[in-house]
């Protein structure tokens, strides 16, 4: 396992499973202990791995779409809002992955970016501070 994959999983804890609706698919909400974080995330895969793990630590993948990304001077790692879906990120490159236009950003915690088409990841490198938008439907994949 490379550092960048070993770096990639998200050690969370499970509050709730939402089930899909007419409007919406499968999310599940996630809290970081000794974090306030409760996020809601898309769920990508099945939600039947994840029976009678609520309130327990899972693992997993979080991914996520940047709209514009800007390198930042200032602040820390975060998500915003505290509580629901990711609008607003600020995290710290811990990986590039040229061919899929994406970096590995800690925000509180990993997850994988892929950046707008006309913006590659190449020009960014580790340890550089990124801040956008993130586009709805940040997912989060179990870890089996």
């Amino acid at each position: 396992m490379s550092t960048a994959t070993a770096n990639a999983v998200a050690r969370v804890v499970l509050e709730e499973v939402l089930p899909a609706t007419a409007g919406a698919p499968a999310r599940v909400r996630v809290s970081l202990p000794t974090m306030a974080y409760r996020t809601e995330l898309v769920l990508a895969g099945d939600a039947s791995a994840l029976a009678g793990r609520v309130g327990k630590r899972i693992e997993g993948t979080i991914r996520g779409k940047a709209q514009r990304a800007w390198q930042a001077t200032a602040g820390g790692c975060f998500i915003e809002p505290v509580w629901g879906a990711p609008r607003v990120v600020q995290g710290r490159v811990l990986a590039v992955d040229l061919d899929a236009n994406a970096v590995l950003l800690d925000l509180a915690f990993p997850a994988w970016v892929t950046l707008e088409p006309s913006q590659g990841a190449g020009s960014f490198q580790t340890g550089d501070m990124l801040n956008f938008y993130v586009e709805s439907g940040m997912s989060f994949t179990p870890r089996a």
